[in-house]
């Protein structure tokens, strides 16, 4: 088995089912999109190399985890282990957006403490007709301050963006604490401890 890069940042997908986690990494990884692709079993893993603007690289390790509530459990052992988290919904999918306060709250409570490291929320489907509206998404983020990106995965839009953000985020907490212990940064970084996730989430 070939060994992973010391330098290897654990970044994990959570969210409701066919909110499109799985064509998020498709498209990054390999620039492909698949109109009805089949829902994930469990969890699978991704790797890439990200090229950063000073011209270092850092290498991500994409873990995607299946939405359906059988496979939570297993989802949750991968949370202690994250350096990131991205929390996805559907912007055509009132419901998914409601239930992601669950998933903020699941993770943040497993996740050892570990409340400062990069969390971003994404509104994926941009290209879909919009149901989740952007003044309640705007209130949601007023009281959480986490970052946030709307994705096509279908029309490859946001999508690069977004991990490049992640990974400069993730090189700087590592260069700051020596490509140690990671988690030290918490309070350096503009992510601050989370509460408990929470929002009026009906327009």
């Amino acid at each position: 088995m070939k060994k992973e890069p010391e330098d290897l940042m654990k970044v994990i997908t959570l969210g409701e089912s066919s909110v499109g986690k799985t064509s998020i990494i498709e498209r990054y990884i390999h620039n492909s999109f698949e109109e009805n692709s089949i829902s994930t079993i469990g969890i699978n893993f991704t790797f890439k190399q990200v090229n950063l603007k000073n011209g270092k690289n850092i290498y991500l390790k994409l873990i995607d985890t299946a939405g359906q509530e059988k496979y939570k459990a297993l989802a949750k052992s991968y949370f202690k282990n994250a350096d990131a988290v991205l929390f996805v919904f559907a912007l055509d999918n009132q419901e998914s957006f409601d239930n992601i306060t669950n998933w903020f709250n699941l993770f943040n409570d497993i996740h050892n403490g570990k409340e400062g490291i990069p969390q971003f929320l994404i509104g994926n489907k941009a290209d879909q007709k919009r149901i989740v509206q952007k003044e309640v998404i705007d209130e949601f983020l007023s009281n959480n301050r986490y970052k946030y990106y709307e994705t096509s995965a279908k029309e490859n839009s946001g999508i690069d963006e977004l991990f490049q953000e992640l990974a400069e985020d993730l090189y700087k907490i590592s260069l700051q604490t020596g490509g140690k212990n990671r988690t030290q940064i918490n309070q350096k970084l503009s992510y601050p401890k989370k509460k408990k996730a929470s929002c009026r989430c009906s327009p």
